[in-house]
């Protein structure tokens, strides 16, 4: 059974990532509904009809009817204001996944993420390094975050693969965390970086409102964490 590793685990994407966010109240959608079926015609018909049936013995004053007619005529403005707010909201939305769009089918380099063992390609990633270490190992997690593998890695920002075996057999298919720890002179650990990996952009998609990408394997991620882009 393999021991704990002191790294952290290959974890999908917070729930922002993998959940909608939710949309607007229901009761303010159906409010606007409402307010948009009655347009200035119709208030026109039910004001003439209004008139019509005044007692002629008390009619309505006049200034009653201008303030009812200033009064659906702001209400008015303010639905169109709100439905050109929510079609403004949509195009920035679209111009967002726009953005990213050129990035599909390219190899990102990124941060903070798991990388995609896909059962036989040597799994790329990027370390900083350690001016005060003396040695340097990198650590192969598992998505249960068991370490899986162990191995003396270079001390310095250069790219450097892992070949995916673990005890002379290919690892399983999934996506494993890549960390590097550091150690001093003493034989204790100075200090550990989860390292950049590299995988193919699959897919840009929406979470709500926020553009994020989809890499091969599945593994999700935000566009900040995106720190190169290749062929």
């Amino acid at each position: 059974m393999q021991a704990q590793s002191p790294t952290a685990s290959p974890t999908q994407p917070t729930t922002t990532q993998s959940q909608s966010a939710s949309s607007r109240p229901a009761a303010s959608e159906q409010g606007n509904d409402a307010l948009e079926s009655v347009d200035f015609q119709n208030f026109l018909t039910l004001l003439t009809a209004q008139l019509r049936n005044q007692d002629p013995l008390n009619p309505s004053d006049s200034t009653e009817f201008v303030a009812q007619l200033a009064q659906f005529t702001s209400v008015e403005q303010l639905v169109n204001v709100n439905n050109k707010i929510d079609k403004l909201a949509s195009a920035l939305v679209a111009e967002g996944i726009d953005k990213y769009s050129s990035w599909i089918g390219k190899q990102a380099e990124v941060g903070s993420s798991p990388a995609y063992f896909d059962g036989a390609s040597p799994v790329s990633y990027r370390i900083s390094g350690n001016g005060d270490a003396v040695a340097a190992q990198t650590v192969i997690t598992n998505s249960n975050g068991v370490e899986v593998a162990r191995f003396p890695s270079l001390n310095g920002p250069v790219i450097q693969t892992w070949d995916g075996m673990v005890d002379g057999e290919p690892a399983p298919q999934g996506v494993y965390a890549v960390t590097a720890v550091y150690y001093g002179s003493d034989g204790d650990l100075l200090d550990k970086e989860i390292a950049n990996t590299f995988g193919t952009v699959q897919a840009v998609r929406l979470d709500g409102d926020a553009p994020y990408l989809v890499l091969n394997g599945g593994v999700e991620l935000t566009p900040d964490q995106v720190t190169g882009l290749g062929q």
